[in-house]
């Protein structure tokens, strides 16, 4: 399983475009399926699907993890953000992990039970989490043979 650091980086509201150049604040129709992530009680910014990579779970709290290598903690649950997200390209793989299809390069479900995304983080897939990764992975992906 990966191991989540205690000291996560925080990023107040004003300098918060500046470091995530990636959303898009102002323009609030985004043609790509998006998601609104709150940052602050009243503020709150729309993400491309496409820039997450991954998503963990900690306690009440999610952290998005995007292709820019930046992450963002919000504080809501995963299954709340999992609700709004393609059920169809993102994947729960673990009680603390779902994944973007998009950035899967490998997987292993027979012995070491992990995934790999494109940025090298390896992932434990769970025992319970693996028939509904493998169904959604193999719809994703055309008529593969997994054995």
């Amino acid at each position: 399983m990966v191991s989540s650091s205690s000291n996560v980086n925080s990023f107040g509201v004003s300098n918060f475009k500046r470091d995530f150049n990636l959303f898009n604040t102002e323009n609030s129709s985004l043609k790509e399926p998006s998601i609104s992530l709150p940052i602050s009680c009243k503020k709150s910014i729309l993400v491309a699907w496409k820039d997450i990579s991954h998503l963990e779970a900690i306690s009440n709290y999610t952290m998005f993890y995007f292709n820019n290598g930046k992450k963002l903690l919000v504080s809501r649950t995963m299954k709340n953000f999992l609700a709004k997200l393609d059920a169809e390209l993102f994947v729960r793989i673990h009680k603390s992990f779902a994944i973007n299809l998009n950035y899967l390069i490998q997987f292993d479900v027979k012995e070491e039970m992990f995934v790999q995304l494109k940025d090298g983080k390896k992932i434990s897939v769970s025992r319970r989490k693996k028939k509904d990764f493998l169904e959604k992975t193999k719809s994703y992906l055309g008529n593969l043979e997994f054995c």
